[in-house]
């Protein structure tokens, strides 16, 4: 029996997968700080792994949905943004899918698929939301993606990233209660003008996990109600 790692199990898009995943008839085992595993420490992500490969027997995909704002460590424009943020935003949301990566790659079986969630503000710049570590680290998954992806393509391994727009979670909380977001929401996001859900996010997931996505890889697929459209 195959079944998928989702890294981030605990956050909103996280527990979305898990459950998209689950009612998919496939088996899910999420992890995250609460369960005493923190991937973005060295050596967890085999730990993860190797749980995981124990418990189901084979991993065929993984999920990398860990991430972090760094407002509260002082994330912002580039003037005043903060060496702890800078550090600790890229630590977590980049570092932590090269280790991921890493990891992975050489232990998924042919068929396997890699799906990272990374965000519309990696390749926009909004006033709104200037946040120069956490768009500079989602802006440099994409490279990392397409490497990834050109070297696990002869091992029959995809690697793709999901670029998500303002997604329904408790850590967009701020932005989703800003009055001038709300009332850019139609421009920021003219398809639907709302937030995505993160079951939305979890499907655009499922897709790319599924053999229905079997020649896709190295890709940029936008979930963001055409925030990328702007």
């Amino acid at each position: 029996m195959s079944a998928v790692l989702v890294a981030g199990s605990d956050g909103g898009i996280g527990r979305a997968c898990v459950a998209a995943i689950e009612t998919a008839g496939t088996s899910a085992y999420g992890v995250d700080l609460s369960g005493g595993l923190d991937i973005t420490e060295p050596g967890q992500v085999e730990k993860a792994l190797a749980q995981a490969t124990a418990r189901h027997g084979r991993i065929a995909g993984v999920v990398h949905a860990v991430g972090m704002s760094g407002r509260s460590l002082g994330d912002g424009g580039v003037a005043e943004c903060t060496d702890e943020a800078w550090h600790e935003v890229h630590r977590v949301n980049h570092e932590s899918v090269f280790r991921l990566l890493r990891a992975a790659i050489p232990v998924l079986p042919e068929g396997g698929s890699i799906v990272v969630i990374g965000s519309a503000l990696g390749t926009s710049v909004d006033d709104d939301f200037r946040t120069v570590a956490y768009a500079s680290a989602k802006g440099a998954l994409i490279p990392l993606i397409r490497t990834a992806a050109r070297e696990a393509a002869p091992r029959g391994v995809r690697v793709n990233l999901i670029s998500a727009g303002l997604v329904a979670t408790p850590m967009s909380l701020r932005a989703r209660t800003s009055a001038s977001v709300q009332a850019r929401l139609p421009a920021l996001m003219p398809l639907g003008a709302t937030p995505c859900l993160p079951e939305e996010v979890a499907q655009a997931v499922l897709w790319l996990l599924s053999p229905s996505s079997g020649r896709t890889t190295g890709a940029v697929i936008p979930v963001d109600g055409g925030w990328h459209l702007r």
